[in-house]
């Protein structure tokens, strides 16, 4: 995979006009601690209405020259199975890193997923079950014998990862108004455990509860190392950090971690916190620009209507199924257990809601299906194999019952004629 910078994928006109006012952002402030080139191009992708759910295929395996300290390996292990939803932009920053060490994201990745992150023209704005994404965190970690990639991938991350809210945040005002669209958005980034914000005296304290599952150090180190890294970006300047607890378990040395946040790091708290001074909140942004901020949160908006509610059980019911699918063909009972419930209630909420479990699996995969088949770097044994279909041909048979249609013949309908 190239190093190469795509053409905007989300918003299509909206975001071209965004770019042209924001410029590329050059997203470097020269911090000594820093231990990630910054060199690698922003992969832009769409935020558009169209949010759909993704399903990979069981990850690679691949045997290594060396393996990672029994009791490092221990560390990264430890989270909860959880639910929720990560945009591929985040794999695009991990292909990105991996390049950068010399390791072909395909080796990570695996091919099917390899081959979407280099589309120059993201038809939706993609995403992947979490419970995929930490895994291919820990296998990227043992791969590049790195115990520290949450902190080194944290520091990779740019605003234009972000897609539109990436724009969002480069325009606001000051880095209050930035954290407070964080918050504001948080779903379209991490749907598994929210945000608490609260003011206590002069400091601005950020929680993030395990009430939906541990997500590990892996996925917490690079996302709240993102955040700092992004707020050093937006202000220009060094952005100054009280104090930071972690919910995972320490490393043996804390040291690297203190160097790039420049305070005391706890670990093996009740809950993940990140504490900034008030003041600093009045930080002015580099690119603040209001006409630019009304337009790009219309789209964020748009984006944030599309997302399930709490407690929509259909959609949920949904994402599981997406999820397991490349497992094989999801049964009542397996996804019942992803859900926490017995398969005995699992049945009756769905009933109470007048939903078929059966109807339910079938649009879920047709929309997955769908989703892939649009995607013409796949080939059809490629997206059948997403879909848990050893056999191209039982795959057929399954996709012209749900669209009436071959799958051939569904994706030549979608391809706009040559001489149209």
């Amino acid at each position: 995979m190239s190093h190469r910078t795509p053409d905007a994928g989300g918003c299509a006109r909206d975001e071209d006009a965004a770019r042209q006012r924001a410029g590329r952002h050059a997203g470097s402030c020269g911090d000594e601690d820093r231990s990630v080139s910054r060199q690698g191009h922003p992969v832009l992708t769409r935020a558009s209405e169209d949010l759909t759910i993704s399903s990979m295929p069981g990850l690679p395996s691949y045997s290594s020259t060396a393996s990672l300290p029994q009791h490092v390996t221990e560390r990264l292990q430890a989270r909860d199975t959880v639910h929720g939803m990560v945009p591929l932009t985040l794999v695009h920053v991990l292909a990105l890193h991996l390049e950068s060490r010399g390791v072909a994201p395909v080796e990570v990745l695996g091919a099917p997923l390899a081959k979407r992150l280099v589309s120059r023209d993201e038809q939706h704005f993609s995403r992947l079950p979490a419970e995929d994404y930490c895994r291919l965190l820990l296998q990227a970690a043992e791969r590049l014998q790195d115990p520290l990639l949450g902190l080194h991938l944290g520091q990779a991350i740019q605003p234009a990862h972000l897609g539109a809210l990436g724009y969002v945040l480069l325009a606001c005002e000051n880095l209050g108004a930035a954290l407070a669209r964080i918050h504001r958005y948080h779903r379209l980034v991490n749907d598994i455990n929210p945000i608490e914000p609260r003011v206590i005296g002069e400091q601005l304290e950020l929680r993030w509860g395990a009430a939906h599952g541990r997500t590990g150090a892996l996925y917490d180190e690079s996302g709240i190392t993102g955040i700092v890294q992004i707020g050093r970006d937006l202000c220009g300047q060094r952005l100054q950090v009280s104090a930071l607890d972690f919910i995972n378990p320490p490393p043996r040395d804390a040291r690297p971690y203190e160097r790039y946040f420049g305070c005391k790091v706890r670990f093996g708290q009740p809950v993940t916190r990140l504490v900034l001074p008030l003041h600093s909140l009045a930080a002015p942004l580099r690119q603040a620009d209001p006409t630019l901020l009304r337009l790009m949160e219309q789209q964020v908006d748009t984006a944030m209507a599309q997302l399930p509610q709490a407690g929509d059980l259909g959609e949920m019911t949904r994402r599981v199924i997406a999820h397991l699918a490349p497992q094989g063909l999801p049964e009542l009972d397996r996804v019942a257990q992803e859900l926490r419930l017995s398969p005995r209630v699992f049945y009756r909420r769905l009933a109470a809601q007048g939903l078929n479990f059966r109807d339910l699996r079938e649009a879920a995969l047709r929309q997955v299906a769908e989703m892939h088949l649009r995607d013409e770097r796949l080939t059809l044994a490629e997206v059948g194999t997403l879909l848990g279909y050893s056999e191209q041909s039982a795959f057929s048979r399954a996709f012209r019952r749900w669209a009436g249609m071959s799958p051939l013949a569904w994706r030549q309908q979608q391809s706009p004629s040559p001489h149209a």
